[in-house]
């Protein structure tokens, strides 16, 4: 079945529904993923995933779901399901129309259509890669190469049909030594020729070497050096954070702090949807309203929420075009970047510690922003402003409102980071962060 005849399906079974709201949002990608471990490549695979995202609105009652299944009776049936689901929920007083349309998008972005199915390049990459990690220092390495096109098409009840595209491109890799001893690189980008597999390489491989026979750490509090991998971790929880319906829902550290300082003065972050040259683009929200720039810290003062309509109705500003199918949430992250080098950061820790890589971010209270992680891969002490020694078996636990306030510096240069650990994309400096509290993992 051709996605017209899927569209139409779907529009024609929700307008017998006489629903007050109604949108659809339905998503097709195609993936062409390579997984290569012990120095060679051993997964070619492609895929291709079709879905629809349905919100219906009635009586000031909402519900939302996706259908996978597109066969007409499998439609039909959900889309009864849902709406059975819409009348037995319970009546929402903040309930608010969808937009009406037209809407004009600003689109700064052209797919390459010879990015689609270019085993070579991707190949090309990944050889690479595993050529520097070798030559850098490992014995044996692993990763993968995704690369996806994204196509969506959105149709409101409100007049709004709208259709988008977006290639993302990961490389990640890890490195390991006879000594078991690893090390992490990675590179994305929205053009497969921007991903920097030298460099993926060279890190994977240097760090694996460098941090061969670790040394127990003493717990303490330390100054870190976050590398952009680590820093980009923290920074998308910023921006979950910023999201209206996390603040109304209890869950954000970030309730009642509006024109409140927040972080350093040298931090600025915001939420960009359609980031010229970024990983995730995104030309117009799940409610059709063009997305934009929004400042979330200008110079450590919070400055704004993220928004759709109902929560922008709500506390009387614009939407901020930042809808999901029920609630907002961010695209992309931008942090800014500082006035020192990595190296200078380096040297200004007298006993500290270099992190590179984490995993297993977990929360204990969403609302004050307490967590912990565990830093995996290569990890150094500092001593006088100089790598000292590997170290392993480490946890962090802190609260990211405290880290914020205690951001020392930022990197002049910065990363997109976007992998399994970082769901959110974001271009991140390496940050230093003062007296971070580190204990034994057990």
């Amino acid at each position: 079945m051709n996605l017209n005849n899927i569209l139409s399906i779907v529009e024609n079974k929700i307008s017998s529904l006489n629903c007050d709201d109604y949108s659809f949002l339905l998503s097709k990608e195609h993936e062409d993923l390579i997984r290569f471990s012990n120095n060679s490549i051993n997964v070619f695979d492609n895929t291709e995933n079709i879905a629809i995202e349905i919100y219906l609105g009635k009586d000031k009652k909402r519900a939302s779901g996706v259908v996978y299944n597109l066969d007409e009776t499998s439609i039909i049936n959900y889309l009864d399901s849902l709406f059975q689901y819409c009348n037995d929920s319970p009546m929402n007083n903040d309930y608010t129309h969808l937009p009406s349309g037209p809407f004009t998008y600003e689109i700064n972005k052209h797919i390459d259509i010879d990015q689609i199915n270019n085993y070579e390049s991707i190949i090309d990459h990944v050889e690479n890669s595993i050529n520097f990690a070798l030559q850098y220092g490992a014995s044996r390495v692993c990763g993968s190469f995704t690369s996806s096109i994204s196509e969506i098409i959105l149709i409101t009840s409100t007049g709004i049909e709208s259709n988008d595209e977006s290639i993302t491109n990961l490389l990640n890799i890890r490195a390991f030594t006879e000594s078991k001893s690893s090390g992490h690189g990675l590179s994305c980008s929205s053009s497969i020729d921007d991903i920097d597999s030298e460099k993926a390489g060279i890190d994977a491989g240097d760090y694996a070497k460098s941090s061969i026979n670790p040394k127990q750490c003493n717990p303490g509090k330390y100054d870190i050096l976050f590398t952009p991998t680590v820093a980009a971790d923290i920074f998308q929880f910023v921006g979950h954070a910023a999201s209206a319906d996390s603040v109304d829902s209890g869950d954000s550290f970030f309730a009642n702090k509006i024109n409140f300082k927040v972080s350093s003065d040298d931090l600025s972050l915001s939420d960009v949807g359609n980031p010229k040259n970024g990983i995730y683009q995104r030309i117009f929200d799940d409610e059709g309203i063009p997305t934009q720039s929004t400042k979330i810290i200008d110079n450590g003062i919070l400055t704004n929420y993220l928004h759709n309509i109902t929560t922008s109705n709500k506390y009387g500003v614009k939407s901020t075009g930042n809808a999901g199918i029920m609630a907002p949430f961010c695209w992309n992250i931008d942090v800014s970047s500082g006035n020192t080098t990595f190296e200078e950061q380096l040297s200004s820790i007298n006993n500290g510690l270099l992190i590179t890589n984490n995993w297993y971010t977990r929360f204990q209270n969403p609302a004050a922003g307490s967590y912990s992680t565990v830093p995996r891969d290569a990890c150094f002490i500092i001593e006088n402003g100089k790598i000292s020694f590997p170290i392993h078996g480490i946890r962090i636990s802190d609260d990211i409102p405290r880290q914020l306030l205690n951001i020392d510096s930022l990197s002049q240069t910065r990363k997109w980071i976007n992998w399994w650990e970082v769901e959110t994309p974001v271009l991140s400096p390496s940050i230093v962060i003062k007296n971070v509290p580190v204990t034994r993992s057990t």
